[in-house]
């Protein structure tokens, strides 16, 4: 009796991994979703591996989940590991970036395998296809043919979810992209062309991000730390300054925000580099006039959070960037700024809206 049972689950072990080598050596997983944005908006979030966890399913299922960050924050050769008690551990890195088009990714579950994982971009009417593939090379092991055939029942949940959020986080910034009026130069601190209230949210904790260099005007200027009323007229008297150069030498002032980099804080006194955006960089070499010139603002990786209130309470908001730096084990690179979203002349200083960075290696 012992024996047949023996004999009968020999023959069944073998008629299973007979099978399995007639099953598929590779399973594909493959979702798609259309968004309302263009391929710009939509690459833009994920060949940046900053906001992996503003998208990513995984971080919604564990929002409790460690990542970290290793190489650029964008592009080829962005790394970021994760460690979950739910999800296991792994390693995610993009091999592939092309501007708009595609971003694919190599994944690595440890001891449970890996696989690529593509993400490619397609224009359509009404916004962007967003196509999201995971493949995976399951080899001649029976068990892992016999799992490929669960694979899109476990993965394809995951992707779906993770291109809702996608969809959500995307949208609502390319609805808001278009120029909002803003009063004329010279009766404001705004230019035209500023940053949309989606880029700016107060209720969002400290986050990373990663920056892009713009092509600025610039100047300097000063003012007591504690002096509202003082703060705001050298911010004014500098970005007046930046946009009569602007109108002399026929360049177009917008893309963005007004900045306004620290230079130093010594004696209850802010000394700053104020930075206005182009919106394309001048053909030519431009000679600076009265401390006003041409130049570059930051790029790269950096921390912020959307300070509320009057800029004599900023310092709340550093102390946040960098008590989140520190629990984050994030080295500081000396380079802090500002960007304004709120125009004093028409808020009122506990309305006020700033974005404040700390740049971060």
């Amino acid at each position: 009796m012992v024996r047949n049972i023996v004999i009968g689950v020999a023959a069944l072990v073998a008629i299973l991994v007979g099978v399995s080598f007639l099953l598929p050596a590779t399973a594909h997983v493959e979702r798609s979703a259309v968004i309302r944005a263009s391929a710009e908006e939509v690459f833009v979030v994920i060949n940046d591996l900053t906001r992996f966890r503003e998208w990513a399913s995984w971080t919604e299922t564990d929002p409790a989940m460690s990542i970290m960050l290793s190489g650029p924050p964008t592009g080829v050769g962005a790394r970021l590991s994760w460690r979950s008690e739910t999800l296991g551990s792994g390693t995610l890195e993009i091999t592939e970036s092309t501007p708009f088009k595609v971003v694919a990714t190599r994944l690595d579950f440890g001891s449970a395998g890996g696989g690529k994982g593509t993400l490619s971009l397609v224009p359509v009417a009404g916004g962007t296809r967003v196509t999201w593939v995971f493949e995976t090379d399951l080899g001649f092991n029976p068990v892992q043919r016999y799992m490929g055939l669960m694979m899109d029942t476990w993965v394809g949940p995951d992707y779906e979810r993770g291109l809702a959020r996608l969809k959500a986080l995307v949208e609502p910034v390319a609805e808001g992209n278009a120029p909002e009026e803003t009063a004329d130069a010279g009766t404001s601190v705004l230019a035209p062309d500023m940053l949309t209230p989606q880029d700016a949210d107060p209720a969002k904790g400290p986050e990373i991000v990663s920056v892009t260099a713009r092509t600025v005007i610039r100047t300097s200027g000063s003012a007591a730390l504690a002096d509202d009323t003082a703060l705001s007229t050298a911010l004014g008297e500098a970005y007046n300054k930046i946009l009569s150069f602007a109108e002399q030498n026929g360049l177009e002032v917008g893309g963005g925000a007004p900045q306004a980099v620290t230079v130093s804080n010594e004696n209850g006194i802010w000394s700053f580099e104020a930075a206005m955006p182009l919106a394309e960089a001048p053909e030519g070499e431009l000679i600076a006039v009265e401390g006003v010139s041409i130049g570059k603002s930051y790029a790269g990786r950096a921390i912020k959070l959307t300070h509320k209130g009057p800029y004599s309470t900023l310092k709340e908001s550093y102390e946040r960037l960098r008590a989140f730096a520190r629990e984050n084990k994030l080295k500081e690179k000396g380079v802090a700024w500002e960007e304004y979203v709120g125009d004093p002349a028409e808020m009122g200083d506990d309305a006020l809206l700033t974005n404040v960075y700390i740049a971060v290696e």
